[in-house]
């Protein structure tokens, strides 16, 4: 995702410096919409021009509902403010956000390995049935590891958690429908 980012906003800024307008060109290229290209656009100008934005950003951009956009707001804001700027405000909107938000966001604090944040991974891994925000705690749990992450893996597996096969998948120990590799790549990331 990070890589289709940056692509999209190199070649809006090469466009714009051979002097064509990037909003007036056909956005077949992009994988977003046009409105959602714009905004993705806009948030980075802002975050570029002032990263103190990134908590006001990425609450705004969670709430809205539009994944590829929260998702790239909380890329920008990661290179720009960095991710420890934004655990005080994903504190605050995590209990909101849909489930997808909350998937979106335990993926993030599982690549940036935000120990602050362990309590929404607890509870996404504790999670009475497999939704994909409780996927996505299992992932941010074996991305984060540590001997708290460890324990809590252990125990969902011992008890029978719905998450145990995903749990197994994840650490390897067990081989799933997708590639291995693609797996572990995601994995390994960050």
């Amino acid at each position: 995702m990070k890589k289709i980012v940056s692509f999209v906003f190199a070649l809006s800024l090469a466009v714009a410096v051979w002097g064509q307008n990037p909003m007036e060109r056909t956005m077949e290229a992009f994988p977003t919409g046009k409105e959602t290209h714009i905004l993705c656009q806009e948030a980075c100008a802002k975050l570029q021009n002032n990263p103190a934005l990134a908590p006001e950003l990425v609450t705004e951009a969670l709430l809205s509902g539009n994944r590829q956009y929260s998702n790239a707001v909380l890329t920008y804001a990661d290179e720009t403010a960095g991710a420890k700027t934004l655990v005080k405000a994903i504190k605050k909107v995590y209990p909101t956000l849909t489930d997808a938000a909350k998937a979106d966001v335990l993926y993030w604090i599982g690549r940036n390995k935000l120990t602050a944040l362990q309590k929404f991974v607890d509870e996404g891994v504790n999670a009475k049935e497999a939704t994909e925000s409780s996927m996505a705690a299992v992932f941010a749990a074996v991305q984060m590891g540590g001997k708290h992450n460890q324990e809590l893996l252990d125990q969902c597996i011992q008890s029978g958690s719905p998450m145990a096969q995903e749990i197994k998948r994840l650490r390897g120990q067990v081989s799933g429908d997708d590639d291995d590799s693609t797996r572990n790549e995601l994995r390994d990331q960050k």
